[in-house]
């Protein structure tokens, strides 16, 4: 090959590999928060099928005094008690409890 098509290639390849990593590197920063009260903590199970099994799945919610309901692990669940103030992240798909102060 030329050098110029070389020099081309490797231009128009470093301008998509910036472009992607960009756009990766902005995704990590979206997130979502949540924050309030814990009124509520439920306890529930999901029937899921996987092929020929049907196998079920714990739920942990809690509800706050915003008015959301928040999906959570069970160690995030056991940790927090009614009439918390609660502060979770969500990113990615996954729910992290960020801030807890014990109501006293």
């Amino acid at each position: 090959m030329s050098k110029p098509k070389i020099i081309i290639l490797w231009t128009v390849a470093v301008f998509f590999l910036y472009f992607a990593w960009s756009d990766f590197v902005q995704g990590q920063f979206k997130f979502s928060e949540f924050e309030g009260r814990v009124l509520e903590k439920d306890y529930s199970e999901k029937a899921v099928e996987r092929g020929t099994n049907i196998q079920s799945l714990p739920n942990y919610t809690i509800r706050l005094s915003s008015g959301q309901a928040v999906s959570v692990s069970s160690l995030d669940f056991n940790s927090i008690k009614k009439g918390d103030h609660v502060f979770f992240i969500k990113q990615n798909g996954s729910i992290s409890l960020y801030k807890r102060e014990s109501q006293s």
